[in-house]
């Protein structure tokens, strides 16, 4: 994904935890949780830097560099064997998995993984976050070794970043498919920028009232579906298993991520731009599932 819509999806996380129905608290006695009231308070926190939403989310690409490995989980199907694969669990609002469950040729059949350490990335940026703010927590106000908390808001939407990233297809997908890569992430980025006014000046979208990226006149028929989906559909906030730490629930989307690749790209695919793919039967759907995938890395980003 691009600059823009890495953003874009951060705000929509953000939006969803204000607007979603939470749950009042979570728990009972002493491990009672606030869940509604927690929620509400990180999204007030948050807004306090969203001025940085743009170049935090954008680290990962300009300043780590770190694509060759950390942005994807490079799956490729196994041609050999006959036994079958459970994939794992994630929320039954996820609607790439309930998609691919009930469509994919693929479900259920097993395959390697040639490459890749997003997982890791996600589960080591979920760590440190935590880490950071207990020593925050801990150090006097001031002390040079406490981190600030623009710096830690930076770590969330760098987090951001790579959790999007697995909800993108081809970043679960071995094959050499560059050019519609491109393609597909350039329509993406050109309907966010379509939708929404930026101050591209100032690295930072203009904001409405509620603080979220301002609307033009001519929102594209696909972000007008993400948001319709982040306001409407249930969100559960939790990972959809109990076992689950962010490494897992990673895991869980990039196989569906890989799943989601070959239906929108099939088996014998050749790689081509994006006018030569509009003319092919898949392109008919790009938007259904641009809007699934969008809506679902707006759900992770919120559950992280």
């Amino acid at each position: 994904m691009k600059k823009y819509t890495h953003a874009w999806l951060a705000f929509m996380a953000m939006k969803r935890l204000d607007q979603a129905a939470l749950p009042e608290t979570e728990g009972s006695g002493k491990s009672t949780v606030e869940v509604k009231r927690f929620a509400k308070s990180l999204v007030r926190w948050f807004k306090n830097y969203r001025d940085y939403v743009v170049q935090g989310a954008w680290y990962p690409d300009e300043v780590f560099s770190d694509q060759g490995v950390s942005h994807g989980v490079k799956y490729v199907p196994d041609e050999i064997s006959d036994e079958p694969r459970s994939f794992k669990a994630l929320p039954e609002s996820m609607e790439v998995r309930q998609l691919m469950m009930a469509e994919s040729r693929l479900f259920g059949r097993q395959f390697t993984i040639e490459k890749g350490n997003l997982c890791d990335r996600c589960d080591a940026m979920a760590h440190t976050i935590v880490d950071n703010f207990k020593i925050q927590y801990r150090e006097d106000k001031g002390n040079p070794i406490a981190p600030s908390s623009t710096h830690m808001a930076m770590r969330f939407f760098i987090m951001s970043h790579y959790i999007a990233d697995a909800h993108m297809p081809l970043h679960c997908d071995a094959r050499s498919l560059a050019k519609i890569h491109a393609a597909v992430e350039t329509q993406w980025e050109n309907g966010v920028k379509k939708s929404y006014k930026i101050d591209e000046d100032n690295y930072r979208f203009f904001y409405d009232p509620d603080g979220y990226p301002l609307k033009t006149d001519k929102v594209t028929s696909l972000m007008g579906e993400v948001e319709r989906k982040i306001l409407e559909r249930p969100f559960i906030y939790n990972w959809g298993n109990s076992e689950y730490s962010t490494w897992d629930y990673m895991s869980a989307v990039t196989e569906y991520s890989y799943l989601l690749a070959y239906e929108m790209f099939p088996k014998d695919f050749e790689d081509m731009g994006w006018t030569e793919y509009k003319k092919r039967p898949e392109a008919q759907r790009f938007e259904e599932y641009s809007a699934k995938l969008m809506a679902d890395a707006a759900d992770s980003i919120a559950r992280a």
